[in-house]
């Protein structure tokens, strides 16, 4: 929920918002939770149903986050 806050509040920062995301990759270090991930994306993106992936990795630059979001919004 954190990473799509922070998405929303950049987009905020440009006079945007969660309407104008076209696009959204997933960096995920433990795949099998991927239901929560999904759930908490269509909590903010269910109207707005940008092409997304979701991909697992093995670590993320700090050990303690478990998802990375991406974001491409068309202005």
């Amino acid at each position: 929920m954190q990473c799509l806050k922070n998405i929303e509040s950049a987009l905020r920062r440009l006079d945007a918002g969660l309407e104008h995301i076209v696009r959204t990759r997933m960096f995920v270090t433990d795949i099998s939770r991927w239901e929560e991930y999904g759930r908490a994306h269509g909590e903010f993106l269910r109207d707005v149903m940008p092409a997304t992936t979701m991909v697992e990795v093995s670590a993320l630059i700090d050990e303690r986050m478990l998802i990375e979001i991406e974001a491409d919004a068309e202005l």
